[in-house]
């Protein structure tokens, strides 16, 4: 399964292909002496604020990405321990890829990417309506987002709930998602570009935007253009049709991440709307790729991002008006758009999450993922396994006849339950050992009739799990 995980304004390919550092890379420390030294002079030229570049973290950090040079292994194990590095770095969107499309052409292969319906989902609890939105990249998506809208309408939705929880940005899909909740525009934040800070040493107001264009559209390829010939560039959202003014609750977790932040915020100027779960990422820059000697590309930050509503998000993120574990952030939602109280619906996720921190998997909350469920994007047909005590975790689910590829995973998916090599078969009634990683090959399960079957985990602990089916 190839999971979505595009970050705001890029999107990375990645090739899956290795090789050892044999004598045919007798050349890579030189090589990547040169890659290293494009990467300096590139933060150095285009960075948003140059002055970061001046700060302890990062000359500390230059400091470890020199010494990969001699330190790496291979083309792949360089752009592993790169990325790792940065990471955690003073500043996020540096990201280092094989390069498998030009940097020229990255901005028109947005532009013009459909990403397919994983990228939203709409599902109902009675009169309240689930839009799960994962990426904001994608010509679709946006269109995805305007008919889910029409059938809130047509449907006469009284709630609605929007699932941020899982969407690492991407490109502009947050508009109409923020769009189809206004009945008047509204001013969100602004864009900062280098140009800025090479005549000022203060951080901008809403006063120095007063007076400028704001910028609207869909085309990445205009935004990199516009942002780095501006000192700043305002952001305003304008309302669209069909208009919905019920309850809105927006979940958020420590993933959501990039554009995905600067929706949330605007979201959260607005009176009927509640975000619950976790204070995102704080990973709110803009980036461009740029290419590199020896087939490396780099993407980098060209631009800062500030609020009108919370100021920087770079590093601090968007706080919910909430706060629980984004594990069982849906439930209560779904408990509040019933009628419960903060108070009713906050004690019973309480008692649910005790229950889960007792468990072997200590508050983690798994799903099955599969073919069978667009691998958790239509999160209504997604079984959640429920913790029977004694280590035992089941699932129940009706499959049709055929074969089924499958992984075991929590929201977010930052590891999944998944096969051993040359283990990937299940049988109705054995028992499988799964293993713990990300990136684990796919179950496979071959139903011959339609069943009613029962996923059953044993967990001794988070790395020792096994799996039966059983029919129900």
């Amino acid at each position: 399964m190839k999971k979505l995980g595009l970050l705001v304004l890029v999107v990375l390919i990645y090739s899956c292909n290795t090789k050892s550092h044999t004598a045919k890379d007798s050349e890579l420390p030189n090589k990547l002496a040169t890659v290293i030294d494009s990467i300096s002079q590139l933060l150095s030229t285009y960075h948003y604020n140059p002055d970061e570049l001046q700060n302890d973290e990062y000359l500390e950090l230059k400091e470890q990405m020199e010494s990969l040079v001699n330190n790496a292994q291979s083309k792949e194990d360089f752009i592993a321990k790169f990325n790792a590095l940065w990471k955690n770095g003073p500043f996020s969107h540096v990201r280092l890829s094989k390069l498998e499309r030009k940097a020229e052409e990255m901005a028109d292969f947005i532009d013009s990417l459909i990403v397919g319906e994983q990228a939203v989902s709409l599902d109902w609890d009675n009169h309240t309506a689930i839009l799960s939105v994962n990426t904001m990249t994608g010509k679709d998506t946006r269109d995805w987002i305007f008919d889910a809208y029409q059938k809130i309408k047509d449907n006469k939705a009284n709630t609605l709930i929007i699932d941020l929880r899982n969407n690492t940005g991407g490109t502009f899909a947050g508009v109409p998602l923020v769009g189809h909740l206004l009945n008047d525009s509204i001013d969100a934040g602004f864009f900062i570009s280098r140009k800025w800070w090479n005549n000022n040493t203060m951080a901008p107001t809403s006063k120095d935007i007063q007076g400028l264009r704001t910028w609207s559209g869909w085309s990445i390829k205009s935004f990199w253009k516009d942002i780095q010939e501006q000192s700043l560039t305002p952001i305003k959202f304008a309302p669209y049709q069909p208009f919905f003014d019920g309850p809105v609750y927006v979940l958020i977790s420590n993933k959501t991440a990039s554009a995905a932040e600067f929706t949330s915020d605007a979201l959260a100027q607005l009176e009927n709307v509640t975000l619950i779960g976790e204070t995102t990422a704080g990973e709110m820059l803009s980036q461009k790729m740029f290419d590199l000697p020896h087939k490396y590309q780099l993407a980098l930050p060209i631009a800062d991002y500030y609020s009108l509503h919370t100021g920087r998000l770079e590093g601090k993120g968007v706080n919910p008006d909430i706060e629980v574990n984004q594990a069982v952030a849906m439930d209560l939602a779904i408990s509040l758009a019933n009628g419960a109280s903060k108070q009713e619906a906050l004690a019973q996720v309480e008692l649910e999450l005790e229950k889960l921190n007792n468990a072997p998997l200590k508050g983690e909350v798994v799903y099955l993922m599969g073919s069978m469920n667009n691998w958790g994007q239509h999160l209504k047909n997604t079984p959640r396994f429920t913790y029977q005590g004694n280590g035992i975790y089941e699932s129940t689910i009706t499959l049709t006849s055929g074969k089924h590829e499958f992984k075991i995973a929590p929201l977010g998916w930052k590891f999944d339950y998944g096969a051993h090599r040359n283990e990937e078969e299940v049988k109705i009634g054995s028992i499988n050992s799964l293993v713990r990683q990300a990136g684990s090959s796919n179950l496979l399960l071959n139903v011959k009739n339609e069943s009613e079957l029962v996923f059953s985990l044993k967990v001794k602990n988070p790395m020792d799990v096994e799996l039966s089916v059983l029919r129900k």
